[in-house]
């Protein structure tokens, strides 16, 4: 090698090895504009995506298409055959190479995964000869000495572009049968994708093709301007489609496409100068076209949703005032309803108790079902009646410091006969680090937990339920669990739970008398009060964890 460095060809050395007369200004326009599009628009994607593995693939084809392109620049500048022979067999590598990751970069990006293990096999089977035979006569046959140029071997003339053309057919059959299975938005945007791939391929394949057996390199030059247009079509996919999830304003892409195919005429003078002129217009008009379809795309957007947000503000001032109207007319009929309800119950338990007299024992079991009824409907009205009052704002809450244990302990003790009735155990336990006093109103936590122990009652069919009081003097918080062994719950359930008339799915199997407002009421109150109401369950029949929280005064 040395040797061979020592010689060198009749025309001037390159300053920094690629500039030099011998080199047209076609050779260096299309090159790295080519270069420019390509690391341009891969560095876009891969800043916005560093870890995703499309990106990552982007990036690498781009790089590896600028070091052939470099390469290819180098063998024109350069009057070093020892250089020459490097560059080729370099160039040799590195444009099968570029095929294979194109493949890759496709595959992965329409498909969200790598290829099988016989796919890669079959790959790597094809490619391997070409990592072999590099350095052997296969690859350059004769460097001319006096002129600097190569004679290819049958590895650069045939069988690369051999490789070339099964990566394209790979690539084209692979979209054909997997595109049709995609998604309508991801869809748009791999076939723009696969056709500004296929575009750059097949015209940097041909234009090689024609110029290794004409020997008119100058032919090959026309192939590189397929990438500015696979590089104008990659950023419509992102502008158009959101490809590879870029959040970027399509002006700003395109605009920066447009400036550097025009700044690029800057850089030639000479006879090619017209036919370079021509050659960017197109270009130009193409990334143009691409914008203004893109402008004119988002204005259309920003129109539907200007005429939306219109439309869903009148909408909203009609709904806020139909809840007015709704929760005016609940407090109302509410209040209209208690006062008879109330009557109904008073009387109904005076008869059963022998206020007017002895009452027959066939009578006495209809009045014991007018009571019960009478409390379930006063129970319900009283929950649209805090409803009302919530959502109008006229809650009122009476804030005192209490024992929260001692009122709990109370309630439990309330409870249990019910809970007995049902043929249920009902414990009350604490596990407590200090006291348990709490700034609340005291009978809307009395509620809150008669509530949840309630609702427990109701949805637990046999077993236990635990109501457990416990501290956290860290979070300066303190708890009320109810744990029973009932029904349980999805997590589905668990997410509309809070909501207005809101129930479990199959709730009507196990209890026909709830109004979905409970835990809604039950959780506005606790907010109020600085806390919350939330639940918890491993899942359907594995029991419920209904837990109140509230801060401690310390």
């Amino acid at each position: 090698m040395n040797n061979l460095s020592s010689i060198r060809c009749d025309f001037e050395p390159a300053t920094f090895l690629i500039i030099s007369e011998e080199v047209a200004p076609l050779i260096y326009y299309s090159h790295f504009v080519s270069i420019a599009a390509a690391l341009g628009i891969s560095l876009l994607v891969f800043a916005n995506n560093p870890k995703s593995l499309v990106a990552q693939l982007f990036l690498a084809f781009a790089s590896v298409f600028s070091m052939w392109s470099l390469l290819d620049v180098l063998l024109w500048a350069t009057n070093d055959p020892g250089i020459v022979m490097f560059a080729w067999a370099s160039q040799v590598l590195a444009e099968p190479l570029m095929y294979a990751i194109a493949f890759y970069l496709f595959f992965v990006f329409i498909n969200k995964r790598i290829p099988t293990f016989s796919l890669n096999a079959a790959i790597a089977t094809i490619f391997l000869p070409l990592v072999i035979f590099l350095p052997t006569s296969l690859n350059v046959d004769t460097v001319y000495l006096s002129f600097c140029e190569t004679d290819e071997g049958i590895l650069a003339m045939y069988y690369t572009y051999f490789f070339n053309i099964c990566m394209i057919l790979l690539i084209t059959v692979t979209a054909v049968r997997n595109i049709p299975k995609l998604k309508s938005n991801h869809k748009r945007s791999a076939i723009v994708f696969i056709v500004g791939l296929i575009i750059f391929l097949f015209s940097f394949t041909i234009a090689n093709v024609i110029s290794s057996f004409t020997d008119d390199w100058t032919i090959s030059q026309y192939g590189l301007f397929g990438m500015p247009i696979f590089a104008g079509l990659i950023a419509y996919s992102i502008v158009q489609f959101q490809a590879f999830k870029i959040q970027i304003a399509g002006a700003q892409v395109l605009v920066v496409v447009l400036l550097a195919l025009v700044g690029s005429l800057l850089l030639v003078r000479s006879e090619y100068h017209t036919l370079i002129t021509i050659i960017t217009l197109t270009m130009t008009s193409m990334a143009g076209l691409l914008l203004v379809h893109s402008v004119k795309a988002e204005f259309e957007q920003r129109l539907r949703l200007e005429d939306l947000t219109t439309k869903l503000e009148q909408a909203n001032v009609r709904l806020k005032a139909l809840d007015m109207q709704k929760s005016e007319f609940l407090s109302i009929a509410s209040h209209q309803l208690r006062s008879p309800l109330t009557s109904i119950r008073g009387y109904a338990s005076m008869l059963i108790e022998g206020s007017f007299g002895p009452v027959q024992a066939k009578i006495k079991e209809p009045l014991e079902r007018i009571e019960a009824s009478a409390k379930l409907m006063t129970l319900a009205v009283e929950d649209y009646l805090n409803v009302s009052r919530i959502e109008s704002g006229n809650m009122k809450y009476d804030l005192t410091d209490f024992d929260l244990a001692t009122e709990i302990e109370r309630v439990s003790d309330d409870m249990r006969p019910t809970a007995l009735r049902q043929g249920l155990i009902l414990l009350y336990r604490t596990k407590l680090q200090g006291k348990t006093i709490v700034h609340a109103d005291i009978g809307k936590t009395v509620q809150i937990a008669h509530n949840l122990i309630n609702n427990a009652i109701k949805y637990t069919p046999k077993g236990t339920i635990t109501i457990l009081v416990h501290d956290d003097i860290t979070k300066k918080e303190v708890y009320l669990d109810v744990i029973d062994t009932g029904v349980g719950m999805s997590q589905d359930t668990i997410d509309i739970l809070f909501q207005k008339f809101s129930r479990a799915k199959d709730a009507n199997k196990v209890n026909t008398t709830g109004t979905g407002l409970g835990l809604y009421v039950a959780g506005k109150m606790a907010e109020a009060m600085k806390g919350s109401v939330t639940a918890h369950s491993k899942g359907a029949g594995k029991g419920s964890c209904f837990t109140l929280t509230l801060p401690l005064e310390m």
